[in-house]
């Protein structure tokens, strides 16, 4: 298919998690814009299960003609390789890297019925009470359940993971109280839980858009790093001027202002860049994850 004609009719834009968080939402905003830009339906198709491989399978499967897009993350394409050995399909071999599009870290959360109000005390306590503190995840493998793990083998406490069918089931619980603390990255854009008190970011230094909120590794927690992404992937075999054509609109999508203002709204930094670009972050994002993972044991159970 060539670029002239693309797309020749409506667009599956697969997201690999459930509705409600995160993924969901920015999914959401590109392709509303899509579906303006090239005049065809651009549909959000939540394909969850696996964190994120079943959706992934399902594109890489699909007919390379540029109409079945993954929305992939910093899970389907650079965690999961490590912790899913034996996935039926390669991931970096049957999807091509088109476009990525934000990146943020995430913040560790407490519950409001928690008295905690400063990482030290939270620290304190959980290494007071081994084993007695929850934290919310949304689902094993994840990267907030990564980010639990690396605390835990950091900071030397116990603390007990929960795993909820999603990051949007996750923020509920930390804002109902099931869970004392969660590591999350959309409390801005949620009303319920803009107010739980934030304890620390999980960036190497202040992020740029919470310049107020200090990073775990200021508090003490040495070497304490977790990022998240999401870009847009499509089945390997797809041809390469129906790429640069989905490269080049996401690009103009993430350049307008009104994109930008609600993608910041989360506190995400708006990446864009050619496919050559994304697929040398990728590279860096397998060897990052392989690194985390094994060098500190990490876990999905």
């Amino acid at each position: 298919m060539t670029s002239d004609v693309f797309p020749s009719g409506p667009v599956r834009y697969v997201v690999p998690f459930r509705p409600g968080g995160p993924p969901d939402d920015i999914a959401r905003i590109i392709a509303a814009e899509l579906s303006q830009l090239w005049a065809q339906p651009v549909v959000v198709d939540n394909h969850p299960g696996a964190n994120g491989n079943v959706g992934s399978e399902f594109v890489a499967l699909a007919q390379a003609d540029g109409r079945t897009l993954l929305q992939g993350t910093s899970a389907t394409h650079g965690s999961n390789a490590v912790l899913f050995p034996l996935l039926p399909f390669k991931p970096h071999t049957a999807l091509v890297p088109v476009v990525p599009l934000i990146e943020g870290p995430l913040y560790l959360a407490v519950s409001q019925r928690q008295p905690f109000r400063q990482l030290e005390e939270f620290l304190e306590y959980a290494r007071a009470h081994p084993g007695e503190l929850r934290f919310a995840t949304a689902g094993p493998g994840s990267p907030q359940h990564l980010a639990g793990e690396l605390l835990k083998v950091k900071a030397g406490i116990e603390i007990v993971p929960v795993h909820y069918a999603g990051a949007a089931h996750a923020m509920q619980a930390i804002v109902n109280g099931e869970v004392e603390i969660y590591f999350g990255s959309d409390f801005t854009a949620h009303p319920e839980a803009a107010e739980l008190p934030l304890l620390g970011v999980s960036s190497r230094w202040r992020w740029p858009s919470a310049p107020s909120i200090p990073t775990l590794v200021e508090r003490g927690i040495a070497d304490f790093e977790i990022h998240g992404w999401f870009g847009i992937f499509a089945p390997a075999a797809t041809p390469g001027e129906t790429v640069a054509r989905i490269n080049a609109d996401v690009n103009d999508v993430l350049s307008t202002p009104h994109v930008a203002q609600r993608i910041g709204s989360y506190r995400y930094m708006v990446l864009g860049g050619s496919p050559e670009e994304f697929a040398a972050r990728l590279l860096r994002e397998v060897s990052f994850w392989r690194e985390l993972v094994r060098a500190n044991k990490l876990s999905i159970v």
